[in-house]
């Protein structure tokens, strides 16, 4: 039997590291496409949810692709996919971050966690609470999905680097 001693709490951490890497993407993105004083966009960047930074850059660089001729289409249509999708693993974080954990010891001795969201439904009055198991390896595929779609943002990057600085 294979029996692991610490429940999956790196796989957490890693989860959270690796969707704070998006953040700050985000955040360099909106000030690459601005073109401005980076403190003035950290600074307003600080005072926003991960939403609201992925609503404004939408926009943002949808008309900076507008202005240089990279489409004429609004919102762009990747990108604007790619938003979407970043809004969901937003999600998901929020889930994570905000939840109460338990131990969870499988019947094979394996050690896991229990994750209870901690979401009330007001409109009914009730707590809305259904309950994760987390086992080793459960979010290695949320894990794998967010790093794509970390790359795919820095191809747009890219993109904007190279609009902004064409080789000659």
């Amino acid at each position: 039997m294979n029996k692991h001693r610490h429940p999956p709490l790196s796989e957490l951490g890693e989860f959270l590291v690796v969707f704070q890497a998006v953040e700050a993407e985000v955040t360099e993105m909106i000030e690459l496409v601005m073109d401005s004083d980076p403190e003035y966009v950290y600074a307003l960047a600080a005072e926003l949810e991960f939403s609201s930074k992925l609503k404004a850059l939408d926009v943002i660089f949808t008309r900076w692709a507008r202005i240089n001729q990279l489409t004429d289409k609004s919102p762009h249509p990747e990108f604007h996919k790619l938003m979407s999708v970043l809004l969901e693993l937003a999600n998901r974080r929020n889930e994570i971050v905000h939840s109460f954990y338990s131990l969870l010891i499988t019947v094979d001795g394996t050690l896991a966690l229990t994750r209870r969201p901690t979401r009330l439904r007001s409109s009914k009055g009730e707590r809305h609470d259904p309950p994760e198991d987390l086992l080793l390896g459960a979010l290695a595929a949320e894990i794998g999905t967010m790093r794509q779609h970390f790359e795919v943002l820095a191809k747009f990057r890219e993109l904007v680097i190279e609009t902004r600085y064409p080789a000659s």
